[in-house]
């Protein structure tokens, strides 16, 4: 697998990541059941710092940017990716070859501009899957543009695409694309897959001015973003959101439940950096928390409106 060797290195000469890697072998999973589907979760009190991160404006002013170069760990390594982007061993990891892509210059999250490299950074690199978490939508450093890179089939979404029953929610006028979604997955989504990078980018970008419209747009509309390249095909993985945490994030005593997903959690395993939490998750504890921060079942009807009403994307009657 590509950057192993790069990953060993950084592991024998920096003891930060080598233990967290080591301790990475402790973890522990459960497996939770739903109609056709699973959710994993795993026990990872490593991750504490990445659940209960301060992304308010305020906050982020007053820490030092952890992914701006001057300020890596001395041990710390950079991959010289392209001109804009690095590629780092991620020293939290939550997989056993987990790596961060950020920019170069120190830019906001915003996938503006950046969609064309998750579809060129998977395409040279099949093995791994590429994933971004929006500015507002579990982004621990929202001011500085990064994406996170993991191997394939390590998240249950990557296999669900293909179990799992579809509907199609639209049918570009050019046939090399479609765009379906899972129904009743507990989160919202929308599922691309092309071998046409031109068209492909160009569905993209109108899913996302059509998302804009139903959920919050600032700066850009709340998501979850995947990206792989299987088969000479793209697939693309869209998660709209219209919150960051539900209110038992912010909730003291018994309710309190440190629930802040971001894209691995999305795609279907649910990191608990505490034991108590990860021991009470359950099916329906799970849609609940899901249920406030996907869209709305009026959100994604809408959506889904506007799609039917999308002159350069007819959309088709669902099956």
């Amino acid at each position: 697998m590509f950057f192993d060797h790069f990953t060993e290195t950084q592991l024998a000469s920096w003891p930060l990541a080598r233990t967290n890697y080591e301790r990475l072998k402790n973890v522990v999973y459960r497996t939770i059941d739903f109609d056709g589907f699973q959710i994993r979760v795993q026990y990872n009190p490593d991750r504490i710092l990445s659940a209960v991160a301060k992304i308010d404006e305020q906050s982020i002013k007053a820490r030092a940017c952890f992914l701006c170069k001057e300020n890596m760990p001395s041990e710390q390594l950079s991959f010289d990716y392209n001109p804009t982007l690095d590629i780092r061993v991620n020293p939290y990891p939550i997989f056993d070859h987990h790596y961060t892509v950020p920019a170069k210059q120190h830019i906001p999250q915003l996938i503006e501009g950046h969609f064309n490299d998750m579809l060129t950074i998977v395409q040279t690199y099949p093995e791994y899957t590429i994933f971004y978490n929006g500015p507002r939508s579990g982004a621990s450093a929202p001011d500085h543009f990064h994406f996170q890179l993991a191997p394939r089939f390590l998240m249950p979404l990557e296999t669900d695409v293909h179990s799992c029953r579809k509907e199609v929610l639209a049918i570009p006028e050019f046939q090399e694309t479609s765009i379906e979604s899972i129904p009743n997955y507990v989160r919202k989504n929308i599922i691309l897959h092309s071998g046409n990078r031109e068209q492909l980018f160009i569905a993209f970008e109108n899913l996302l001015a059509d998302i804009g419209k139903v959920t919050p747009n600032d700066p850009e509309p709340m998501m979850n973003l995947f990206a792989w390249y299987e088969n000479q095909e793209w697939w693309v993985v869209i998660f709209p959101r219209r919150q960051h945490r539900p209110w038992q994030f912010f909730a003291e005593g018994e309710d309190n439940i440190l629930f802040s997903p971001g894209c691995v959690d999305f795609a279907g395993l649910i990191i608990t950096p505490r034991e108590k939490d990860f021991n009470r998750l359950n099916a329906p504890l799970l849609r609940e928390l899901f249920g406030q921060l996907t869209l709305s079942e009026e959100q994604w009807q809408q959506f889904k409106q506007l799609k039917m009403n999308d002159k350069n994307i007819p959309r088709l009657p669902i099956k």
